[in-house]
């Protein structure tokens, strides 16, 4: 490869990379400004309380920003439980009947903005994994700004919302699993979620710079 046509690749390369974090990140702070407005719309101002809602901002944000920490502490916090989501909806889509009643809503007959807006939860991780790799850093504690997000979504949602909206299954196991030590074992799963996600991104040495 000649040095003409290295700079060219690079260039092409760098502006791909540019389209595509400016895309998606002016679309996920969309998706998620129209995600608080029809959950005030429909659910009332408590349901603006669902994580999910402020992770789809803060993704399109760090994106714009260039931010692999800020992304980074997002894909720690949902990539776990989009995960469990995901084969969730898509048992229930392939075998027509419920498999944990997580998804049980999306087959109802519902708006298409709502639709839209709770179908991002199958491909929000894929491209903010694309970002992450797209921007890299050598910042490795994401997992520090995941850790104290959940805890003040988790005390601000207990004061904020009624039990039985059960909003970022606080109040109770969504899955119906945990019946005793609800609290303990909440805040248990979340921090090994988040510091195993932040591990093995880490590890994988395709989404951070290496340190040497």
């Amino acid at each position: 490869m000649n040095k003409q046509n290295f700079y060219n690749h690079e260039y092409l390369d760098y502006m791909i990379k540019k389209l595509f974090l400016n895309f998606f990140g002016i679309f996920y702070i969309f998706i998620g400004i129209l995600a608080f407005y029809n959950s005030i719309a429909n659910s009332g101002y408590s349901s603006v309380l669902w994580i999910s809602y402020t992770v789809m901002l803060l993704i399109g944000l760090g994106m714009l920003l260039r931010s692999s920490y800020l992304i980074g502490s997002q894909i720690n916090i949902v990539f776990i439980p989009y995960l469990v989501w995901s084969i969730d909806f898509f048992y229930n889509l392939f075998f027509q009947k419920s498999l944990w009643g997580l998804t049980d809503y999306i087959f109802l007959s519902r708006s298409v903005i709502s639709q839209i807006i709770s179908l991002q939860h199958l491909f929000i991780i894929p491209i903010a994994l694309i970002s992450l790799h797209f921007i890299k850093s050598k910042k490795v504690n994401s997992w520090i700004f995941s850790i104290l997000q959940v805890a003040i979504f988790f005390f601000i949602t207990r004061i904020f919302s009624e039990p039985s909206s059960n909003i970022n299954c606080v109040f109770k196991d969504c899955l119906g699993i945990i019946n005793s030590n609800y609290i303990f074992v909440w805040f248990t799963a979340y921090f090994i979620m988040i510091l195993l996600i932040n591990y093995l991104t880490i590890k994988s040495n395709i989404f951070y710079k290496n340190k040497n």
